[in-house]
């Protein structure tokens, strides 16, 4: 199926655009410093929402964080902007098209689909950013960036300099992860290690980071992870994660499998091992069915509530 993915690109520099010559023109005491495209929305298989646009203006930022917060914890957090574009018809006409069109074929073409859309809104951004330039709507040191809400496509929509200026706990992160990927295996895996045991904010990468690029190295992690486990005081996060590093689609069916098991804590193990696994169309469905059924019949209190918190954070 055929995709305009010129006119997407179009349709979101022209809002981008159109809501800061607005603002432009409707604040013209305030300092505009940034637009961003954020509140994206997915759920693999199916729904593609379209997403927000936000302006900031200094004054405009000072003013919404009031007492309750300095102007610079809410300067890059587009959500609490106070000048916000809703998407229209014409907009939510897009989006239904590009779901259409993820999903045509049962859904195997979701994710290239998605991850296009991605990459077009990155380069809507910089094309945005160049017409206001141009057309002097804005100076120099206005930005314009797609923030999802891991920041994943910060660095896509900015120059390494500007991540540096505005964004040094992002550039910081990346340094480490570049740092960390060019380690032999052995010394690699113990350094991920023991950063997913510090203390919050205590290094460039934090846990989940750290438990990603503990997983991505996949069965080479499993022997010192399985050595952590054995003494480690809590058991359950490091058994997780000595399966996610080992599952494959064998694995995978096998805790699909244990949802049906008799015994609770097979039930949890299966559920926690499931939540961070990448599976396929049909493993899903039986996923967020049997999700579905513990979160709402199972007899045990505890499988119910790590039902639920797995529904939560997955989105199902």
């Amino acid at each position: 199926m055929s995709f305009d993915w010129a006119g997407l690109e179009q349709a979101v520099q022209d809002q981008l655009t159109g809501f800061v010559r607005r603002m432009r023109a409707e604040h013209p005491d305030d300092r505009l410093y940034a637009a961003a495209v954020h509140a994206f929305h997915a759920e693999t298989g199916s729904v593609i929402a379209w997403p927000l646009v936000g302006v900031a203006g200094e004054r405009a930022v000072a003013s919404a964080a009031g007492d309750r917060c300095t102007p610079g914890e809410l300067r890059w957090s587009p959500a609490d902007w106070p000048w916000q574009l809703d998407p229209g018809p014409a907009e939510d006409a897009w989006a239904a098209r590009l779901e259409e069109a993820a999903t045509a074929d049962g859904g195997r073409r979701w994710e290239p689909v998605h991850a296009r859309y991605l990459r077009t809104v990155v380069k809507a951004c910089r094309a945005a950013r160049r017409e206001l330039l141009a057309e002097d709507t804005v100076g120099r040191e206005f930005l314009v960036v797609a923030m999802d809400e891991a920041r994943e496509l910060v660095p896509r929509t900015l120059t390494p300099a500007q991540v540096r200026r505005h964004f040094p706990e992002l550039d910081a992160e990346y340094r480490e992860t570049a740092r960390l990927a060019a380690l032999p295996v052995g010394r690699r895996t113990r350094e991920l290690i023991a950063l997913v045991e510090a203390p919050p904010g205590s290094a460039a990468l934090g846990r989940e980071q750290a438990t990603a690029l503990l997983r991505a190295v996949g069965a080479d992690a499993v022997p010192q992870v399985v050595e952590r486990l054995a003494h480690a005081r809590v058991k359950w996060p490091w058994a997780k994660l000595r399966s996610l590093c080992e599952t494959g689609p064998a694995e995978a069916d096998a805790a699909l499998d244990g949802l049906n098991s008799r015994w609770p804590a097979v039930r949890c193990h299966a559920l926690l091992i499931l939540e961070g696994v990448r599976l396929s169309r049909a493993r899903r469905e039986r996923f967020t069915a049997g999700l579905t059924r513990l979160c709402r019949e199972d007899p045990d209190a505890t499988v119910r509530e790590v039902a639920a918190g797995v529904a939560r954070r997955t989105g199902r």
